[in-house]
């Protein structure tokens, strides 16, 4: 079989993947739209038998073979644009490949068949729980669910790493606990003495953010907004959900979903803003990459820059609310009337310890990272149990926050990452803030920014994020796309100093 053979094989196996890939996102898309709950058995194992069908074809040992043939025939110069491919691209291509099967290729199917089961049952039953404040119930099948993982990352490619490193490592290639401890160390010195200064400074007005606004006079505003900031209908959708998700379709089909809240009218705007930042990375990777293995970001925490980087470093600016404030006038009068942009930006901006993560200030945001992280080096790396998750919670929160929950669903059950098994993904929300600040630094020394806002062009800032970021997808780590961005590589001080200087002593 010569090397064309190998590839044109290699193209078929990936097409067959994809479509398993789309199946299980729609079917994923579907379980948030809150399908009837009494189908939800026969739907769960369905689903359970679909994952395990993709993982047959995965794991299938002719491909393996021939994508280690592949890889060393790739290293010939004669083998350059075979086939009308780009060699080093292909190259990337087949290594993301071997990575992945290398690592999971001996973990048997019914191991991943039972934590498919599992967590069908878990991210159904936190949406119960959460609205029933009921976590002692969802505890058992939370357990169930870590054991699972648990066992998957044991029978995955042996590796001297725990298994938590081996976690976070899926999640944000290369990092673990050293890498995390040193990270959240720095941010720890500096963040938790700026928080105590802002403790001792007079309240900003914020009250008027919290009047009632109806959910119904939000989606319309929010369409307008959605406009402003180019998300459109050809591309992209936007629905409701418990807990706002971006899932990607396809490049031309990525939705996303916000919630409301009637006493708090800026969280559901910041959330979308949030969201669209996931969805336009996803929407701007190079057209050639959809359907391979170079079409998605490695990078959980490159992914969350692109969120944050929306969500603060645009949407939290005067700029951004000179322009959006007239819309929800028009909405909210009564409530509004009397508001200026700098007043309403300030409220937006003022820091106070709160128990929700999504609802969090710029400030406080990487301590609600930090107690999910040391909670997770616990119960994943270590003997804490599920049943002990909220008493821990509830401690943590008492010592970094001072605040304590009084009911789950602002405690432990806030979050859909656990009930989802995304363990280890909170990490990569702080490192998102810290790459998103060493993003934004560079862009602000190149565009003018605020008066992009100001002239309504919003996709000035989005297609300096395509060129720089987003246009990669997996074809580069990354860390060599931050390096490429902004100059210089990553330094989690430039984080720690946007914070000081925004939120410092005048």
């Amino acid at each position: 079989m010569d090397t064309a053979d190998r590839i044109r094989i290699f193209r078929e196996w990936n097409k067959r993947l994809s479509a398993y890939q789309m199946a299980m996102t729609m079917i994923g898309l579907d379980a948030n739209a809150a399908p009837p709950r009494a189908g939800a058995s026969y739907r769960g194992e369905r689903r359970a038998i679909l994952a395990g069908e993709y993982r047959r074809l995965l794991k299938d040992e002719a491909m393996f073979e021939n994508l280690q043939e592949l890889e060393e025939a790739l290293k010939s110069p004669e083998t350059a644009g075979i086939a009308g491919e780009d060699n080093r691209l292909l190259r990337r291509e087949v290594e993301l490949h071997l990575r992945q099967l290398r690592r999971e290729r001996e973990v048997p199917i019914d191991l991943y068949m039972a934590f498919e089961r599992a967590r069908d049952k878990a991210s159904r039953d936190w949406l119960r729980a959460k609205k029933e404040e009921d976590f002692v119930t969802h505890a058992p099948l939370q357990q169930e669910l870590i054991d699972r993982y648990k066992e998957i990352i044991a029978a995955s490619e042996a590796s001297s790493l725990s298994l938590y490193d081996r976690m976070l490592d899926r999640h944000q290639p290369g990092w673990t606990t050293r890498q995390y401890d040193l990270f959240f160390d720095q941010v720890r010195s500096r963040i938790v003495p700026l928080l105590g200064s802002i403790k001792d400074r007079p309240a900003v007005q914020d009250d008027f953010l919290y009047q009632f606004y109806p959910a119904n006079a939000q989606r319309r505003v929010m369409r307008k907004i959605c406009d402003f900031i180019g998300f459109t209908d050809d591309w992209g959708k936007m629905s409701e959900s418990e807990h706002p998700v971006t899932t990607t379709v396809c490049q031309g089909d990525i939705r996303f979903t916000t919630k409301y809240r009637e006493y708090g009218i800026h969280q559901a705007i910041l959330s979308t803003i949030h969201e669209t930042g996931h969805a336009y990375f996803n929407h701007q990777i190079d057209p050639a990459y959809e359907g391979t293995a170079l079409g998605r970001s490695l990078s959980a925490g490159l992914h969350e820059s692109q969120s944050r980087l929306l969500e603060n470093h645009i949407g939290r600016t005067e700029a951004f609310w000179e322009q959006i404030l007239p819309m929800l006038k028009e909405e909210f009068p009564d409530q509004l009337g009397k508001i200026d942009p700098k007043t309403f930006t300030m409220a937006v901006n003022a820091v106070h310890p709160s128990l929700v993560r999504t609802q969090a200030d710029e400030v406080t945001y990487p301590l609600h990272i930090m107690i999910r992280y040391e909670m997770e080096k616990e119960f994943l790396g270590g003997d804490l149990r599920a049943k002990d998750l909220e008493e821990v919670w509830n401690g943590k929160y008492r010592e970094y926050l001072g605040l304590v929950p009084s009911k789950p669903s602002e405690g432990v059950l806030q979050d859909m990452h656990w009930p989802y098994a995304y363990f280890g993904y909170f990490p990569t929300y702080a490192l998102g803030s810290a790459f998103a600040a060493q993003f934004a630094y560079t862009m602000e020394q190149q565009m003018d920014i605020p008066a992009l806002l100001k002239e309504n062009h919003f996709t000035s800032i989005t297609d300096w994020l395509k060129d720089h970021v987003h246009h990669f997808g997996g074809s580069l780590e990354a860390e060599e796309i931050l390096y490429q961005a902004t100059g210089r590589p990553f330094d989690p001080a430039c984080y720690c100093d946007y914070l000081e200087k925004k939120y410092g002593d005048e």
